[in-house]
């Protein structure tokens, strides 16, 4: 009866031993682009990211955050999100070009490099670590899942009166429980997906704000309709307009 035991606890720490070597998964920041596989490295499976531009116009209904934002940087952290849900930390090869047409369209592709049995599965930290996350770390917590890109959907209702402004990054734009005193109301933005975290939306926002030349958006709700998750805000011209 105790052999029995004792081969048991073997077996199950043998079990233990096969769920740690399980590979993880890589935020996008944790993935690096390189021009050649590493040593250790095998060439995988190709990941493709594309997008087409919104319409350049006063107001948005249902476009996808990814015609809303849409740039080779941002689908380049589109082709790292996808390598580290694969468990990949490098790609290699990045290609990207532009289709012409009525709707320019943006296309990108890189192949996973696949770790050898040599290799560890831990990721390589990028430096030695600072006061403050970086800003693409920043970034993976804003926007988890850019591959999610096409499943959110964003809208801008402009204000009456309102003067179309110069487009300004994400991060330029703050988001505020009650809006500045001072600032002008652009317009309204809403972001809406099923399945998505309410904090993408809350990026999408910021995002679509940005795109339409706001510095602010302010008094955010979030809820739940029709299956979905639902975000919108009131965006507000930056100090600078």
């Amino acid at each position: 009866m105790r052999q029995v035991v004792w081969w048991l606890v073997l077996a199950c720490a043998g079990c233990g031993g096969v769920q740690s070597a399980r590979a993880p998964g890589f935020r996008p920041s944790e993935v690096s682009e390189l021009g050649a596989l590493p040593p250790g490295y095998e060439q995988g499976r190709v990941v493709r990211a594309s997008c087409t531009p919104a319409p350049s116009q006063s107001a948005l209904d249902g476009e996808p955050l990814s015609a809303v934002d849409c740039s080779f940087a941002r689908l380049s952290r589109v082709l790292r999100a996808r390598a580290g849900e694969l468990s990949a930390s490098v790609i290699v090869g990045k290609r990207c070009r532009a289709r012409g047409g009525q709707r320019a369209r943006l296309e990108c592709s890189a192949n996973v490099g696949v770790a050898g049995p040599q290799v560890g599965f831990a990721p390589r930290p990028d430096g030695p670590a600072g006061p403050a996350p970086s800003a693409d770390q920043v970034l993976d917590l804003d926007d988890p899942r850019p591959q999610d890109q096409d499943r959110v959907r964003v809208g801008f209702l402009p204000a009456a009166g309102s003067r179309r402004l110069p487009a300004r990054a994400y991060a330029a734009v703050d988001e505020t429980h009650w809006p500045s005193v001072g600032r002008q109301e652009v317009g309204q933005v809403s972001a809406r997906c099923a399945g998505c975290e309410v904090s993408a939306l809350r990026y999408a926002l910021r995002v679509t704000a940005g795109r339409m030349g706001a510095g602010e958006v302010a008094q955010v709700k979030c809820f739940q309709d029709a299956g979905e998750v639902r975000c919108v805000g009131t965006a507000l011209a930056p100090w600078s307009s």
